[in-house]
Order: C-alpha cells, then structure tokens, then sequence
C-alpha cells in the first residue's frame, strides 16, 4: 500500500486539502508507531529493500502500525500514506509492521451504522456524472439482493471482476472515460476498475477511496523473499466501515491484472540466483544493523552452504537446457570462484572483524566533510558577490539563490549536520561535480 486518494475530479483521482494535511511522527529509539493491535500474534512484518524512486513514499502492507528504520522522520497523511524523506539517488531499508486481518464478513454486513461528518467527503462525485452510472450501481446492487455496504460491495466487486476484460491500452476517452469505459469499451487496466468501483459505490452512499500501491510481485525461492517491480504497479478501493472503524480492501480488477506472470527458462532461472546473491549482500554486508551483525556472526556458515546450493540450483538448470559438455569448463570455474570468493569474505571476517573484514575499498570523497563542501558553496557564491545574511538559514539562503545545485547541496548539508545522517557515494560524487563545475571559470 501506498497513496490513498479521497477526490474524483471526472478524469482522475487527487488528494483534497483534507487528505493532505499530514502528522508528524518522531523516532522512539528507530521506531515510528502508526497505530495499534488487538495482539501481536496479528503483526506481519517485513524487510523492505527500496530501490532509489523520486516518491518519499514508504511502502507496506495494509495496515501499517509501525515502521523501523533510521528516517529523520516520518509524516502520516490523513488516508494513512506514510512519507519521509526524498530518496531518488539512494536505496532504503527499513522494516514494516503490519495488521492485515479484517473484521469477519458477517460482522461487516450487520454494520449499519451512519457515517460520521467527516467522512462524507468520500461520497463526493464530480457535478457532472454520467446517470447511466447511477442506474447501473443500482441495477448491480438490486440483482445481487444486498441490503448491506459489505454485500453492494461484493457484487460490484464481483461484476468487474467478471463481466470486465482486462488491458493495459488505454483505448477509453473522450469527454468521459469512466462512462466509456463501463458502457463502451469494457476493457482496462486496474485504475479504470478501480476507479469505477469507487464511483459506482459513492453512488449509493458507500463510502470508498482509492489506493495505490504494488502487487505482492513474484515469490523468489532461492532469496527468500518477493521481488516487486515497477510493472507490479497496481490499484484498488477501500471501503469504510464506521461500526468497526476500519478501511476494508477490495479489488475489483480481473485475475488476468492481478497474477505475476511466471518466469521460465534458463535466464529467468539465472536472474532469481542473481537476485537471491545480491540480497544476501544489500543485507548482510551494505545495510546490516547491530542485530545483524549478531545475526551475521552465526549465520556465515549456513551463507556459505546457501551459495552451493544456488550453484548446484543453477547447474542442475543449465544441463536440464543445454548440452553440459558445452559448459562444463565455465560452470567449474564460476563454482569454484562463488566457493572460494565465500570462503574469502568469511576469512576476512575472523581476521580483521566485521568492519574491517567487510570492507574492500574506501567509499570515494568520504574525507569531505559538510562543513567544508558547505562552506565552498558559500565562498564561491561570495566570489559572485552573493553573501549570506546572518539571520538566513541554510534553506532560506538556498531558495534565495533559486539554483537547483545550491538547493542540492543545502538539503544534504542540512541532512548530516542536524538530521546526523550519512551521504551516499553518489551523493557525495554529486555534490563534487557541481562544486568543480562552479570553481571551473566559463568564457565569455
């Protein structure tokens, strides 16, 4: 789960200025709670590794009660979307804990209880509404016998789900896309299903909002873990039941849009042993914490074992494809690399200690410290006669200036001195190459 979205503007979903009014969350010791359980036996939680994206989005499953990581800080919107800090240049770690029972159907159909004010803005339609909509949520609704949210919510899940097809080519337009695509087309991707759910239940007084969010993505064995990808992009509806006070996921989208496609063959085959062995390393090596590094210590042995058997995976895959007379040389030799390379780290590691042992090679411009790179910033804008008044702060002086590159700089310089967090590698390579291209004189 991902961004909930409360206004339907006729061609598309946005957040009113209600949805976007956010609470800030401070760390306890790493940990932000978002909210409660009945038990603790109800908690998933999970170890998200994400890939550098533009959106500070923060990732889970629906229903987030806390998350764990080392963030500044954590903001919460009003539909429940979590947010920190931008990270296009970077990837994160952190763990989410999760309640993702529901309340029981039956309890669900007996609630009809009214809403309170503040969630009538989830019955907001747009003032021109196609009134074949209208007639067809009830046609739905009537032929389905429901008297209840839950059950009207079932049969229109039920009647996308079955009478709809499923695309990803946007064929429906016009002046009214949702109209032509119930009654036109019939055919979509999620967002149009999702979209006319939420619309078809607004209708009839039920309150609904949009999410989007990721597809669980596709299970990989030797990796112990679910790789998710941008084509696992995916939306859907939550509905509000105020007798429970809980958001109940539906998702009216065809099957066809909602299974991961499975991988096969020899490429595919290798790819998931790639991804397993570059987990292994994101955990254990780049993003390991204290625990981890407890964890590590006991389990460097069971690694080792693990990297013969993706070996032995991986061969057992290739003669099953391929003549192994063929490959047996290069197999060989890649096995007694992975083996040797193992047993290499694992030497280091009882040698020199983890820190030590762990790192190969010194992260490039860690010698540069904030207050120096800040402090270049500020002389080479003094040398163009741009001076900083006292009374400035740091961001204020960079949206004075208006330049990207001293925004740049000012927000990292912000982030380590008082948020004390650590600048990538490429984030520091950034930083370098925009101070050298101010220092570098242009001609005239």
């Amino acid at each position: 789960r991902g961004v909930a979205l409360d206004e339907f503007t006729g061609r598309g979903w946005k957040k009113s200025a209600q949805a976007r009014s956010a609470t800030q969350k401070n760390s306890e010791r790493g940990f932000f709670p978002l909210g409660t359980t009945d038990s603790i036996h109800r908690l998933t939680s999970q170890t998200v590794f994400l890939e550098p994206i533009e959106s500070p989005i923060l990732f889970g499953a629906p229903r987030l009660v806390g998350i764990q990581g080392d963030f500044p800080y954590i903001r919460v919107d009003a539909e429940g979307s979590v947010q920190s800090r931008r990270h296009e240049s970077e990837r994160l770690i952190y763990k989410a804990f999760s309640d993702t029972t529901e309340p029981p159907a039956q309890q669900l159909r007996e609630d009809l209880r009214p809403y309170p004010d503040e969630y009538y803005r989830y019955l907001q339609l747009p003032e021109r509404l196609d009134p074949r909509i209208v007639r067809l949520a009830t046609a739905i609704i009537v032929n389905s016998r429901a008297n209840n949210r839950y059950d009207a919510a079932k049969a229109i899940e039920t009647e996308l789900q079955n009478r709809f097809g499923y695309s990803l080519q946007m064929k429906a337009s016009g002046p009214d896309p949702l109209a032509d695509f119930l009654f036109n087309i019939r055919r979509g991707h999620c967002e149009y299903f999702s979209t006319a759910m939420a619309v078809l239940l607004r209708t009839h007084g039920i309150a609904a909002r949009v999410v989007n969010g990721f597809l669980p993505g596709e299970y990989n064995g030797a990796a112990g873990a679910f790789t998710v990808r941008q084509s696992d992009a995916h939306s859907w509806v939550e509905v509000y039941f105020p007798g429970t006070d809980r958001w109940v996921t539906f998702d009216p989208t065809p099957s066809a849009g909602r299974t991961e496609p499975v991988r096969t063959g020899v490429t595919a085959q290798l790819q998931k042993y790639a991804e397993a062995l570059e987990l292994i390393w994101f955990q254990y090596v780049v993003g390991y914490d204290k625990q981890e590094q407890r964890t590590l210590a006991s389990t460097i042995h069971d690694r080792v074992f693990d990297y013969g058997r993706v070996l032995a995976n991986v061969m057992g895959t290739i003669r099953t494809a391929m003549p192994t007379n063929s490959l047996a040389v290069v197999l060989i030799g890649f096995g007694a690399v992975l083996v040797l390379g193992a047993a290499f780290i694992a030497s280091r590691v009882i040698r020199f200690g983890w820190g030590r042992g762990l790192r190969f090679s010194e992260p490039e411009d860690r010698g540069i410290s904030t207050i120096e790179f800040y402090e270049r910033l500020l002389n080479l804008l003094a040398q163009r006669g741009v001076q900083k008044d006292k009374h400035l702060t740091p961001l204020e002086f960079a949206q004075q200036i208006g330049t990207r590159d001293a925004q740049v700089i000012t927000k990292a310089y912000n982030r380590v001195r008082f948020g004390k967090e650590q600048l990538s590698t490429i984030e520091l390579r950034e930083i370098k190459r925009i101070l050298t291209a101010m220092e570098t004189p242009t001609e005239n």
